[in-house]
């Protein structure tokens, strides 16, 4: 374990990989966060009283606000996984320096689509 962390760190960073992978998967996580979640939960639910009684359930905002970022976090985590399986270190460095930046980016993403949205 402790071998594979080192040579994950001592890699070289593949520069082009990690910014393709960065703008991949933040793309991807605000198209699922702006339009699949709402229009999935939407035909699922309709617009009546009912749903917006659902839609105020916990689980189901931990569920719209959280899933993108899980969703993101699997597919990075798997191309992590194959990196190391592959011995290919550079790459997987370039997986896990992606999941540490996609977080902040996420944490940022309401003030980020207020003001992308406010001036429409």
């Amino acid at each position: 374990m402790k071998a594979t962390i080192r040579n994950i760190i001592s890699s070289k960073t593949k520069w082009w990989h990690l910014l393709f992978l960065l703008v991949v998967t933040v793309l991807s996580t605000a198209f699922i966060y702006i339009y699949l979640i709402p229009i999935i939960f939407w035909s699922v639910y309709g617009e009546s009283a009912s749903a917006d009684r659902i839609a105020s359930l916990p689980i189901f905002i931990f569920i719209g606000e959280w899933s993108p970022l899980i969703i993101a976090f699997s597919f990075l985590g798997f191309g992590l996984w194959l990196g190391i399986k592959g011995n290919n270190f550079s790459r997987a460095k370039s997986y896990l320096l992606t999941d540490l930046m996609l977080l902040p980016i996420y944490m940022f993403r309401d003030p980020v689509f207020y003001d992308m949205f406010s001036a429409f």
